[in-house]
């Protein structure tokens, strides 16, 4: 490209850094001018997994990647083979790190409150409490982890917990996921959906228990802790603010309801919008998914709210009677209504149904 394409970032997190790199990855650092204006230059100290190809734009800034996941509960627990996939997990420190080796960003502090006129879009990553629907359910996925180094061998290294559920379940939706970054070194993580956040005893209760009766270890030292919260809601936030001014992230929707995974999602949406101007000099946001999707996440989140003891069994049978592309085809909503009639056939009935009557 010839021409000059200022974007003007309001939020300078980790869907800014996103959305720059994939839009110097689609037009080119030459004539690319990123402008970040946020109130700290500072970067949060967060953990984001996704599951994807080696081709993505971010791929560079993967920190550890697994061709395997685990899913565990009762007395058992399966390994599923991802195939031409990885889960993958980046910080927002080596996004931060690939975009600024990629890209020349002029970083300013201040109130990021409105748009800037002179840019050809501004990209806003700040809930402005614009929505098109309010939520109907609103709950959070809030978690605490170690990463932990044994003095012996606990780990495969070639496997990510993606999510177990051999914990105690009596405050809420409750499961520990295990990173292993060699065989003896590990982020154990607890993740809980519930309404309200836990006191950190709840959180160190749960990973000392696992540790020891799933893990088997009893000699480790913790030399990392990390925790965070992620909405977990039907609302939906209206995208554009203004003229060129689109919401993105979080912010802008982009995290699945019913898993909290936003990167990924954020990926996408830049292609499209990059792509988009590439094509017709105009930056256009990708077409919504199908509202069945929508309703099938509010289905989900109902019966987490008001069943939160049949979602360990729900999500078992899921990953446990179903291939696992068709699984992660269908939580990135593209599947078929086929796909999804056999994904929901192959899972108790009886919850959907009351939580379809319930409101």
């Amino acid at each position: 490209m010839n021409r000059t394409t200022s974007l003007h970032f309001l939020g300078a997190g980790v869907a800014a850094h996103v959305y720059a790199i994939v839009a110097q990855d689609i037009l080119g650092t030459p004539g690319l001018s990123i402008t970040m204006l946020d109130r700290s230059h500072d970067i949060p100290d967060r953990t984001l997994c996704v599951w994807g190809s080696s081709t993505s734009a971010i791929s560079e800034a993967a920190v550890a990647q697994w061709k395997y996941v685990r899913i565990g509960f009762g007395s058992s627990s399966i390994d599923l083979d991802l195939g031409h996939l990885s889960y993958c997990q980046y910080t927002a420190a080596s996004i931060r790190a690939l975009a600024e080796d990629r890209l020349s960003i002029e970083r300013r502090i201040g109130n990021a409150d409105q748009p800037d006129q002179l840019a050809m879009v501004s990209l806003d990553s700040c809930d402005r409490q614009n929505d098109i629907a309010p939520a109907s359910v609103a709950l959070l996925q809030h978690f605490r982890g170690w990463r932990i180094r044994t003095s012996t061998a606990m780990f495969d290294a070639d496997v990510a917990t993606m999510m177990d559920f051999r914990v105690d379940q009596s405050d809420g939706v409750c499961f520990v996921y295990v990173l292993p970054y060699s065989d003896n070194e590990a982020l154990v993580e607890c993740t809980v959906f519930s309404a309200a956040l836990w006191n950190a005893e709840l959180y160190e209760t749960r990973l000392q228990a696992y540790i020891a009766n799933i893990l088997g270890a009893t000699d480790y030292e913790t030399i990392a802790t990390e925790a965070g919260v992620i909405p977990m809601t039907d609302r939906r936030p209206n995208r554009v603010h203004g003229p060129s001014w689109f919401a993105i992230g979080t912010a802008g929707g982009l995290t699945k309801p019913t898993t909290g995974y936003t990167v990924a999602r954020c990926v996408r949406d830049a292609e499209h919008m990059m792509a988009s101007y590439k094509r017709t000099g105009l930056f256009s946001l990708p077409p919504a998914p199908h509202g069945r999707f929508r309703w099938y996440d509010r289905l989900l989140l109902r019966i987490i709210r008001d069943e939160p003891h049949q979602i360990p069994t729900i999500l078992w049978t899921l990953f446990s009677r179903n291939p696992i592309e068709r699984i992660l085809s269908f939580l990135d909503e593209g599947t078929s209504i086929v796909d999804e009639v056999k994904i929901f056939w192959s899972l108790p009935w009886r919850p959907f149904l009351r939580a379809i009557i319930r409101r």
